[in-house]
């Protein structure tokens, strides 16, 4: 039988989370953490920072940064209990994904560092393809991580200015005043919700360790270390007036709406105006949220990277960011790679913002960016938005990044690209081998046939048919394509054959000559359009479950009540979440 390639079979056919962990390590050395806080430690006297985690209840100490109780702050709304039978996402606390974390450091410190994205902290865990996870925790490896990058941060904000903008105090001020007006004001932007009591003084004890024996400023960059530290920062929290042991739904506080919808529209904290929205009780109306929603989009950068970043994690085309080809058999690809990555980004971003925004056009475009590998392609004269007609492919899916991350180092792989296309784009679940007791066996190399023969030998098993009656009509539309997602027109001699029939029962089945004749039907299917909508869903709920995703099929139902023009829209399925009656609500815990 074929291989589908150990790790990368199991990621594409069966389940890519790992079990969830609600108990989160702690480490040593935090300053003035309560024995019981259970929170995230900050920065001690002695320089030690520590990382540790919320407790399983998520009724963490506030003492520096756990979620205090916020029992009669409830969001409330108009649209409480509308669906009050539906199944709802728990309440929860999940950790800052690498693109969240740098995004908020950004946004709050506005340095240009993005230290999660860098070499030295570990990769997201991932749901479903997805960096927003859930399962996701603090450990030994990212603690130390962690800190290396809240120092780094602190030390750039006090050498830049940044801090005395953010912490002024003038010569005739007490600085211990001004020290704990600091921590108040750029504390509430830190934890994303008015400190208590004993933040606050746990907060002035980090700012006299920092400051005694050096300067006020020293003081606040100490302080600034043990904030980016603290579980409030690191955590987000969508707990509402929950208690243990309830099993009513909840809504989200206010505070806790403005993260909610700031986060999954620009991955980064609520700006002023969407905090003073939620604090006036605002974002209880799905009115005002989609408002906001639409001011984010119109005014945030960091909205249009979301999108970016979640439609690129969605196809999975992100992964072509870190990967490789075998230079004998690819020599041109390491020059080709970051045309294919700015591709990847570029054309998305030119699709949602510039044209028609439409998954439509994402899927079935003649044209592409000029930024993108050009050699590659056979193309055409530039548009009016600096892009490129193109001859030989269509949409994304048939761009460079989708076809060489879907392929081995030294060659292409139909059984990746048909598995991509069925669950991400056509979302069919597909079994993974070893749910049957299968060992896959690779494909034997054979100079004398194509890749396509060599592949199509495993529907001879009738367990292994059952899948590939699904992979591979998708998989082997794309042989026209090699292994970097060059065009190929013979292989090993042969002619290519890239001719499929799908039969699945779906209003876009058909025959087709190529991948392209398939993605010009993708692109006006309704299947394809509700799958992106249930993607969008899935991204947001960070869960990554296999069965069906709390709230998944009530949001579709709620996406399908949309106007046509906006089902199809990018923007608007993202702005539909936000819209909707349980976008605030959870299960208790």
């Amino acid at each position: 039988m074929l291989a589908l390639g150990g790790a990368a079979l199991l990621a594409a056919c069966g389940s890519d989370r790992q079990p969830s962990h609600h108990s989160r390590q702690s480490a040593a050395g935090a300053a003035t953490q309560p024995s019981n806080a259970g929170v995230a430690g900050t920065a001690g006297a002695g320089g030690n920072g520590a990382t540790g985690g919320m407790p399983a209840n998520g009724g963490a100490s506030p003492a520096l940064g756990g979620a205090p109780n916020m029992a009669g702050t409830t969001g409330g709304g108009s649209d409480a209990g509308a669906t009050s039978s539906a199944p709802l996402l728990p309440a929860r606390i999940r950790r800052l994904a690498s693109a969240e974390y740098d995004a908020s450091v950004q946004s709050l410190l506005g340095t240009q560092k993005s230290p999660a994205s860098g070499p030295d902290f570990p990769p997201d865990l991932r749901q479903d393809g997805f960096t927003v996870n859930d399962a996701a925790r603090v450990d030994a490896v990212i603690v130390e991580r962690l800190d290396d990058a809240a120092l780094a941060l602190a030390t750039e904000a006090q050498q830049s200015g940044t801090l005395a903008r953010l912490a002024p105090c003038a010569p005739s001020e007490d600085v211990t005043g001004c020290a704990e007006r600091f921590i108040t004001t750029f504390g509430a932007k830190i934890y994303r919700r008015p400190l208590v009591d004993a933040e606050v003084q746990a907060l002035l004890l980090l700012y006299t360790a920092g400051a005694e024996d050096a300067t006020y400023l020293d003081g606040v960059a100490h302080v600034t270390r043990g904030l980016l530290e603290s579980a409030g920062f690191l955590y987000l929290t969508e707990l509402g007036d929950s208690q243990p042991g309830t099993s009513a739904a909840v809504e989200l506080t206010p505070s806790e709406l403005a993260s909610a919808l700031s986060y999954y529209l620009t991955s980064a904290p609520p700006d002023d105006e969407l905090l003073a929205k939620a604090q006036a009780g605002a974002l209880a109306d799905p009115d005002a949220r989609e408002a906001e929603a639409r001011r984010l989009f119109a005014t945030a950068p960091a909205a249009k990277d979301t999108v970016v970043r979640l439609v690129r994690e969605w196809l999975g085309i992100d992964g072509v960011d870190a990967s490789a080809k075998d230079s004998l058999v690819y020599p041109d690809f390491a020059a080709q790679k970051p045309q294919i990555v700015a591709e990847s980004r570029d054309f998305v971003r030119a699709v949602a913002f510039e044209s028609t925004g439409t998954v439509s056009e994402l899927l079935g475009a003649n044209w592409t960016v000029n930024s993108g590998p050009l050699g590659m392609y056979r193309t055409q004269a530039s548009g009016p938005i600096g892009e490129s007609s193109l001859i030989d492919r269509v949409g994304i899916m048939n761009q460079a990044a989708f076809l060489a991350t879907y392929a081995n180092a030294h060659e292409s792989h139909p059984v990746f690209r048909g598995v991509a296309v069925a669950r991400r784009v056509a979302c069919i679940p597909l079994d993974s081998p070893a749910s049957f007791n299968l060992q896959v066996v690779p494909p034997a190399p054979d100079p004398e046939k194509t890749t396509r023969e060599r592949f199509a030998e495993h529907v001879v098993d009738p367990i292994c048919a059952g899948c590939h009656d699904i992979i591979d009509p998708f998989g082997f539309s794309f042989e026209h394509y090699d292994g970097m997602g060059g065009y190929r027109a013979e292989e090993n001699g042969q002619d290519v054959d890239s001719a499929v029939t799908v039969d699945m029962d779906a209003d876009y089945d058909g025959a087709y000559a190529d991948s392209n004749a398939l993605a010009r039907v993708f692109a006006e299917s309704d299947t394809v359009r509700e799958c992106f909508a249930r993607q969008m869903y899935r991204a947001a709920a960070a869960t990554g479950d296999e069965a069906a995703t709390p709230g998944e099929a009530e949001f579709v139902q709620f996406w399908r009540a949309l106007p046509a023009a906006a089902q199809g829209n990018i923007v608007e399925t993202l702005i539909a979440y936000v819209k909707s009656p349980n976008f605030g609500r959870r299960q208790a815990l």
